[in-house]
């Protein structure tokens, strides 16, 4: 309980971090729905999808290797040699990979976007791409430091700076999606200032080791070729949608993909909070039974949240956006479990991270892009948006279960599997009824769905012996007495 109650509290903090990132994205929805068509939409969507895979060759996934390497030094002279050896390289790749795209903007955004106007977006992004290492590195070094507040900080004050700038430059000044994309670039800048300022003295050329930055490229080399199939899985049905459909099509997904997407405002503070966490306490007596403790108190908090937004998701359209969108609704709880499973995945792979091997998730991620695109042209032509959404949650899935498997074989760890399979299974059987169940959009309707959602998972809570009545209890008796002591 002790470290559950530490591990709460340190994502409680980072959690605010990704709350403040996915309320940008949330935030501007209804700006977005309300001033561009779908078609406009799905190009916003498909430049994205293609500034993501361009930062996938950028960061080689050394992120992940600076992590493993920063907590193997005990010293900060040897810590501060990872974090310079680590910017130098990203900075020299992100603006090879920059000059590449600005030279080949013309034809990618014929093949991809189908639309002249792609051209400039894609050379803006691409600019972008040097201006956005330093906010990673920033980043990833304050949640190093476990320094949670200062994360918070650093990703509140860019965050707000983007909703001003994108405000101004799409409703103020009406240059509509270049604006987008220039309020992306001129945040990205502000990042790089603030970062730098942060990390004077840890990335001084000086400092950067050859010999140790092939090491931590012999380490995360494998996990770009997962970052590469990860994008496959994250994206592609995007792509698949735009071949097989239509940009309309790709910019309804999107809008449903951004309100699956609020689930992460729960799951990115787990994540971000996680690896830091479980790599300091792996040598602890304990770490074993709080790894098992964690997996399923996460499912099931997170399932609730995965199916709140399934059965929601009617009703929050109604408000966020115009009745174009409506039928983004359709897609949201099958991409709400796909994000379900990505959270699942960073505790699946605690055991290999352990014994410092990176191929079980590299070969699962691998295995989940070929399904998430062979499923993708299989369901797509048949059910449109939610053949999409289909093939991503099960690609998805796909990949804590690999993990998850080979981890026991490596770092043997007591998880309650059947507990964890029987939490899932009834959160996809809400999110596919929510598709296929039509509820009046009222107060009487709201009401059922939330008796179905207590009902649910308050039984699952109580008859997987997750949460028993010792444990009511003691927190009741936890809050009478703090209760009592306010009132004194």
């Amino acid at each position: 309980m002790r470290r559950l109650r530490e591990l709460a509290g340190e994502t409680l903090v980072y959690g605010i971090s990704p709350i403040i990132s996915r309320f940008v994205s949330l935030f501007l929805v209804p700006v977005y729905t309300r001033l561009f068509t779908p078609e406009d939409y799905g190009v916003f969507s498909l430049v994205n999808g293609t500034f993501y895979i361009a930062a996938i060759f950028v960061v080689l996934a050394l992120d992940s290797a600076a992590h493993r390497w920063f907590w193997e030094f005990d010293d900060e002279p040897r810590r501060k040699q990872v974090i310079a050896s680590w910017v130098w390289c990203q900075l020299a790749t992100s603006t090879l990979v920059a000059f590449v795209i600005i030279a080949a903007a013309s034809p990618l955004s014929h093949t991809i976007i189908g639309r002249s106007d792609g051209t400039g977006y894609l050379r803006l992004i691409a600019i972008a791409l040097p201006l956005n290492i330093l906010s990673g590195v920033t980043t990833n070094w304050l949640r190093m430091q476990r320094r949670a507040w200062a994360t918070t900080a650093y990703a509140l004050g860019t965050s707000l700076f983007q909703i001003a700038v994108t405000l101004l430059l799409v409703v103020k000044m009406e240059i509509g999606l270049r604006g987008v994309f220039v309020g992306q670039l001129l945040t990205f800048a502000l990042a790089t200032v603030v970062g730098a300022r942060l990390l004077r003295g840890w990335m001084s050329y000086r400092l950067v080791r050859l010999p140790l930055l092939r090491d931590m490229l012999r380490f995360s080399l494998p996990l770009t070729a997962a970052s590469l199939a990860m994008w496959v899985v994250n994206f592609s049905d995007r792509y698949i949608l735009q071949l097989l459909g239509s940009t309309a099509d790709v910019g309804l997904y999107s809008v449903g993909v951004s309100l699956a997407g609020g689930l992460a405002l729960l799951t990115q503070g787990f994540q971000m909070a996680w690896g830091p966490f479980s790599m300091s306490i792996k040598d602890a007596a304990d770490a074993k039974p709080t790894y098992a403790s964690v997996f399923l108190v996460y499912l099931l908090g997170g399932s609730a949240a995965a199916a709140a937004l399934a059965l929601f998701a009617p009703e929050v359209f109604l408000l966020l956006t115009t009745p174009a969108y409506s039928r983004s609704a359709e897609v949201v709880g099958l991409l709400s479990v796909s994000y379900l499973m990505i959270g699942l995945t960073y505790i699946a792979n605690t055991g290999p991270l352990i014994v410092k091997t990176t191929t079980p998730t590299g070969v699962a991620i691998v295995l989940a892009a070929v399904m998430n695109v062979a499923l993708g042209f299989l369901l797509v032509p048949r059910l449109g948006m939610i053949g999409a959404a289909t093939a991503t949650m099960v690609a998805q899935a796909l990949t804590p279960i690999y993990v998850f498997y080979r981890s026991q074989t490596l770092y043997p760890i007591p998880y309650r599997f059947g507990a964890g399979a029987c939490i899932v299974g009834c959160t996809i059987v809400l999110a596919v009824g929510a598709t296929r169940v039509s509820v009046p959009l009222s107060v009487v309707g709201a009401l059922a769905k939330l008796a179905v959602l207590v009902g649910v998972y308050g039984a699952l809570a109580f008859g997987l012996q997750i949460v028993t009545p010792a444990h009511v209890r003691r927190v009741a008796r936890v809050l009478g007495a703090r209760a009592g002591s306010v009132g004194a």
